[in-house]
């Protein structure tokens, strides 16, 4: 039996590369673990601590069999304006941004139809018809001068 105070000490007394080291190896091959395995070893790869850990022979080179990280409770959507990964493909990009811009061209056109965007459209004519007119008087007075 192995004591757990002893081993939580000596796990204390390691620097974060290597704890991150000794995860990915209990980890390793434990498939209830698995999700652990991944996340540790997205951390060493992020972090470049690969180098600190050996790899394992009886370890598949690819990637586990884990399902990638989402949010708790979601699941990935799926079909073909996603990837397997559950990224969304160009496709499906261009059709959400042209989606957002008829929706913001269209509550556009909505707002001057409504009675407070045709006020404001009466307001802007009004002082555009101010303008001009104040630019001719100025015009005016300066050729008379």
């Amino acid at each position: 039996m192995v004591d757990s105070d002893e081993t939580l000490t000596r796990l204390h007394g390691l620097d974060d590369a290597e704890l991150l080291a000794v995860v990915l190896a209990v980890t390793a091959g434990r498939p209830a673990l698995a999700p652990i395995h991944a996340a540790a070893s997205m951390l060493a790869a992020g972090a470049g601590h690969t180098a600190d850990v050996p790899p394992d022979p009886s370890r598949p080179a690819g990637p586990p069999d884990v399902p990638p990280p989402t949010m708790i409770g979601t699941t990935p959507p799926s079909g073909v304006d996603y990837t397997e990964a559950g990224v969304p493909t160009f496709d499906r990009v261009r059709d959400r941004i042209e989606e957002r811009f008829g929706t913001a061209i269209g509550s556009e056109e909505l707002e001057r139809e409504s009675r407070a965007g045709q006020d404001v459209d009466e307001q802007w004519q009004a002082r555009e018809k101010a303008a001009r007119t104040r630019l001719d008087e100025i015009r005016r007075s300066m050729n008379d001068s």
